[in-house]
């Protein structure tokens, strides 16, 4: 008798544990900080399509040559096609406001 108890407290804590899993699953799948990080994942990799980012950096002067590295990276964009510089332009953007909702909302953007 204790045997087929145990095995039902089991088997009903293996089911509140399953949903209690789904809905924190929802919960982070849903925040806004991811929801945000996901969309600029997904620009980026689109962007991908359009340029080569290892010929990009492969073809940079170096990081300390910062003259050289303006005048590079003003060149590239230049020489962009306008939905490459959309699609960056959205990244960054993105970027800038996930920095800006993890700084106002310490307590919650992390989780």
């Amino acid at each position: 008798m204790e045997y087929n108890i145990e095995q039902q407290n089991k088997a009903l804590t293996a089911r509140i544990m399953r949903r209690v899993y789904l809905v924190a699953a929802i919960r982070y799948l849903l925040h806004p900080v991811f929801l945000k990080s996901l969309i600029a994942l997904v620009f980026f990799w689109r962007s991908t399509a359009y340029v080569s980012y290892a010929h990009v950096i492969a073809n940079a002067p170096s990081l300390f040559d910062v003259e050289g590295d303006i005048n590079f990276y003003r060149a590239a964009l230049m020489h962009a096609e306008a939905t490459t510089i959309a699609l960056l332009l959205a990244v960054a953007t993105l970027v800038v406001w996930i920095s800006f909702d993890m700084a106002n909302k310490r307590s919650q953007a992390w989780l």
